[in-house]
């Protein structure tokens, strides 16, 4: 947790009391454990100047990322642009129920599209093919769970037009797919990721198209959304492009951080943005300038700001 609140005039090379700030990330096999690591790393190389600490916590993913940044659980965190932005102006998936009017974004990150990974054999050829077959429709808490019952909407569905479903996390549905427990799961990730892969090598899994009408009405009517594709080959037995949505993923926190330490940590980013890019394959072709406009649903930090405009990017 925070251990210092300083004034926002303070000067960028004054050094801070020593301050301990933790990310909330995701499952250690999914994309925002890694991208929380990485912040973290650039946060600590420069601890010395500013003397910030950073650590990462592995967590259920977007919904209980925002609950714990609210309730003063966590400093920072990483969710969906799209659950930001309802937790933002209030809804009944978060803790509590009322607005958060304090988030403040820092930055955007990568895009994540909807993934849906079936077995071979399960005959799954679209969305709507997965009405009376095994579904692992996401963990609680996840923003897996939370858009795949905005599709269970979309299409009339509750949890018994499944044959069976599962809450298995990022960590354990691959396996859970191959060993032939479920004929599907989704998965809103970064690509490429750890899991897919798995199932893809492992039996051979395949990612389907996400489109039709119903899912087309869904990505017109949610700004957060937007078309994308996911490119062939970049996962085994998969040499077709499929067709999906995505949702940009961005770094959040609460009001109540000071204005030094957001300025600080926009900073250890952007000023070794060359070395941030290659520490994970999904950020290889971010670009600044859409890291400070694209997918930010909520106010960025005054801090953000700051540091955004003395090196012209606002």
């Amino acid at each position: 947790m925070l251990v210092a609140n300083l004034q926002s005039g303070m000067a960028a090379e004054s050094l801070l009391p020593k301050t301990y700030i933790t990310i909330a990330t995701g499952s250690v096999t999914g994309v925002y454990y890694p991208a929380g690591s990485s912040i973290c790393k650039l946060i600590n190389k420069g601890r010395t100047q500013h003397n910030i600490r950073c650590s990462i916590e592995a967590t259920a993913g977007s919904v209980e990322n925002i609950d714990n940044v609210r309730l003063g659980r966590n400093d920072l965190g990483i969710s969906q642009a799209d659950w930001q932005y309802f937790a933002h102006q209030g809804n009944p998936a978060f803790l509590p129920k009322t607005p958060y009017t304090n988030m403040r974004a820092l930055f955007s990150l990568y895009s994540e599209p909807f993934n849906l990974v079936v077995r071979q054999d399960a005959n799954i050829n679209s969305v709507a093919d997965l009405a009376e077959k095994r579904v692992n429709i996401g963990n609680p808490g996840s923003g897996d769970r939370a858009t795949m019952n905005m599709i269970m909407n979309q299409f009339g569905w509750s949890k018994q037009s499944f044959s069976l479903t599962t809450e298995f996390t990022v960590a354990s549905r691959a396996q859970a797919l191959c060993d032939n427990q479920i004929d599907a799961f989704i998965s809103i990730l970064g690509n490429p990721n750890a899991s897919i892969k798995e199932a893809t090598t492992s039996c051979q899994a395949q990612l389907i198209p996400i489109a039709g009408p119903k899912i087309e009405q869904l990505v017109k009517t949610t700004p957060y959304y937007t078309p994308t594709v996911i490119p062939a080959n970049l996962y085994p037995n998969n040499d077709q492009d499929i067709n999906t949505f995505s949702v940009l993923s961005v770094v959040f926190s609460d009001s109540r951080m000071s204005d030094e330490v957001a300025y600080q940590i926009t900073k250890s980013v952007f000023e070794n943005f060359d070395t941030f890019k290659r520490l994970h394959p999904v950020f290889s072709k971010l670009q600044k300038q859409q890291m400070i406009h694209n997918g930010i649903s909520v106010p960025l930090h005054p801090g953000a700001i700051r540091y955004y405009k003395e090196v012209g990017l606002m």
